[in-house]
């Protein structure tokens, strides 16, 4: 009787361990539900996932708890009995042969929308017959067969669709990117009362300090709030995620939030706003509203000595970012970089004009008093600074620039005869620097030489005046940096009518905090990437070196709604700019170190353009890159 009971004990125990650990078929929704982790990689918001493995010698499917075995090697060691090192199951299992121990995928699943995909690891080469086998079988063991589509992740899989390689159903990255309704944009907490702002009809939007506000599009600048629910997803690297993360208040996309009657009644009344890596609560509270703590005065150093037109082709002195400006001083240090690494360009004839002549602006027109009128008015008197701020930049334009200083540099342009168009563009002592990327603040415009419309005196007086522009005083004011101590240079380079492709990669991989790589926001043509249109999407991606004999992996997170959702760059495109993030990034830190420019070694916020028939790479901008 004993024996019976204790074969029955672990009879019942082992079907316990299988049923919590793996099944041969999910035949319910619970069942999967109950098997599901959170995907390895954080490129989607709320998204449920399970692993599944084939054995391809005993012709065995398993889906499996993807919370008690993180990987998929953890699971073919512990319950198939693999006994060989990680470095051969990865040869073994993502190389592009039929000599395969094992088929692994992950099956997402996307709530929302009741969707499944099955995606393969991006570091994966498995050949089309093994995939058009596997996800048959995948597809023959799940009760959601009719709605389970693969998910073309990688340019590999893409490239096997675009031939036609592929027997199943396949969805873009835009599929599942479009299906998303949340995403996490920054983790904090904060209380304040609950506000909603419809910019969409173009509401008055001056909200104040104590509110945490709900909008519905992306505004142009982020007002001083305890936090943030917006409608519209957001690329990694937009404006509004880089001064979010700048300020750490809490930052969520809730597509749904705008009808949500359990949000709706909460309108004006004190909540607590919390957000998490896969979820944010809203809720009623008696907390206090956390008091603004006074921060210490910024005042920056502004170099007035430097009188002439700084040449940013020749080696760019130690202290001149004190003269010029952040911008234009990683400019010249691009320079001086790309004459020892020789693969990539830098935008020619390129030069910046000092803070000089925009203080000389300042005093010979007399605009200190009006300047020091803007500076008295009360904090919270929001509506009046904007339209005295605005009134003031209108002063700006319609003044006249001294006639020396256009004079040099109109000859300074007119000495070559390669380009006509000629960008203007920011660089202050407000911006690019250690603590304060001030993204998105100020305005850069374009002359043309010979134009009648778009001349040098207009991109310059439209550049000078963007320092007084409402969101750029606003954060300024934020961080307790001194208006008086800040400056605007200008610095002046050729611009890019002509560009394929234009980008911003971070030399960090932002989904996969394990591996060393890049995440890429790039998109066709001039067409923003870091400020799109509403609806528009672009190409997105992170990039990093797989354990296995060194592959390079491309990740898609999003694919460009304005190039038919082909992949923008070439595989060869984007390993050069994997292969050159990291070589600049730690060439910019030593002389940036040298200059005192920055404390500790940050990844760089670089921005790329690839250019005509022959693909040319240009590096635009480098700067720190602070989450």
């Amino acid at each position: 009787m004993k024996n019976i009971l204790l074969f029955l004990f672990l009879t019942f125990s082992l079907l316990s361990y299988s049923q919590d650990n793996y099944v041969h078929s999910i035949t319910k929704k619970q069942q999967f539900l109950n098997l599901s982790g959170k995907p390895l990689t954080d490129k989607f918001t709320n998204m449920k996932s399970v692993k599944v493995v084939y054995d391809y010698s005993a012709k065995k499917l398993y889906f499996f708890n993807s919370t008690r075995y993180t990987y998929h090697y953890d699971f073919c060691v512990k319950v198939l009995g693999y006994s060989e090192e990680n470095g051969d199951f990865n040869k073994q299992s993502y190389n592009p042969t039929n000599n395969r121990a094992y088929l692994l995928a992950n099956i997402n699943y996307l709530a929302d929308s009741d969707d499944w995909v099955m995606e393969l690891a991006a570091s994966d080469e498995m050949n089309a017959g093994l995939i058009n086998f596997f996800f048959n079988e995948v597809s023959k063991n799940v009760f959601f067969k009719d709605k389970l589509k693969f998910y073309l992740n990688s340019p590999h899989v893409i490239g096997l669709n675009s031939k036609k390689a592929l027997k199943i159903p396949t969805v873009f990255s835009d599929f599942i990117f479009k299906r998303i309704t949340e995403q996490s944009i920054e983790k904090a907490s904060s209380v304040g009362i609950l506000k909603k702002y419809d910019l969409q009809k173009k509401q008055d939007f001056n909200p104040s300090s104590d509110e945490i506000i709900v909008i519905n599009t992306t505004p142009e600048f982020i007002p001083t709030v305890k936090g943030i629910i917006i409608t519209e997803l957001q690329t990694p690297l937009s404006h509004l995620v880089l001064l979010a993360k700048n300020r750490n208040i809490p930052v969520y996309v809730d597509t749904k939030i705008w009808e949500r009657e359990s949000v709706n009644n909460l309108l004006g009344k004190k909540v607590e706003l919390i957000t998490k890596d896969n979820s944010y609560s809203l809720k009623a509270s008696q907390k206090p509203i956390p008091v603004k703590k006074t921060v210490k005065e910024i005042v920056l150093k502004r170099d007035l000595s430097v009188t002439d037109l700084v040449d940013l082709e020749k080696v760019t002195p130690l202290n001149i970012v004190h003269s010029i400006g952040s911008k234009a001083t990683n400019l010249g240090l691009l320079k001086q970089i790309q004459k020892e690494m020789k693969s990539f360009k830098t935008p020619e004839y390129a030069f910046a004009i000092p803070f000089y002549y925009f203080d000389q602006h300042i005093k010979d027109n007399h605009f200190q008093d009006k300047i020091n009128a803007l500076y008295a008015i009360p904090k919270d008197s929001v509506k009046l600074l904007e339209k005295e701020l605005k009134a003031f930049r209108k002063t700006v334009k319609n003044s006249k620039v001294n006639p020396e200083l256009l004079k040099k540099i109109e000859e300074k342009l007119n000495a070559q005869s390669d380009f006509k168009n000629f960008r203007f563009r920011s660089s202050t002592n407000a911006e690019d620097m250690e603590g304060f990327n001030g993204a998105g603040l100020y305005d850069s415009k374009t002359a043309i030489i010979g134009d009648a419309d778009k001349t040098i005196e207009k991109a310059i007086l439209d550049v000078w005046s963007s320092f007084w522009n409402f969101r750029a005083f606003q954060e300024r004011d934020l961080f307790g940096i001194n208006h008086e101590s800040c400056a605007m240079g200008v610095l002046v380079h050729r611009s890019f009518p002509d560009e394929k492709a234009n980008g911003v990669l971070v030399t960090k991989n932002l989904y996969r905090d394990r591996y060393d790589g890049i995440t890429v926001n790039v998109q066709l043509g001039e067409e923003s990437v870091v400020k799109p249109e509403p609806g528009v999407a672009c190409d997105e991606f992170y990039c990093h070196n797989f354990n296995y004999l060194g592959s390079f992996v491309v990740d898609y997170r999003s694919t460009s709604s304005l190039n038919n959702r082909k992949p923008i760059l070439t595989e060869t495109e984007i390993k050069k700019l994997f292969d050159i993030s990291p070589v600049l990034e730690r060439k910019m830190y030593l002389l940036w170190q040298k200059r005192k420019m920055a404390k500790k070694n940050y990844p760089l916020d670089i921005e790329f353009k690839y250019l005509g028939d022959e693909n040319q790479l240009y590096i635009k901008q480098a700067r720190a890159y602070m989450d």
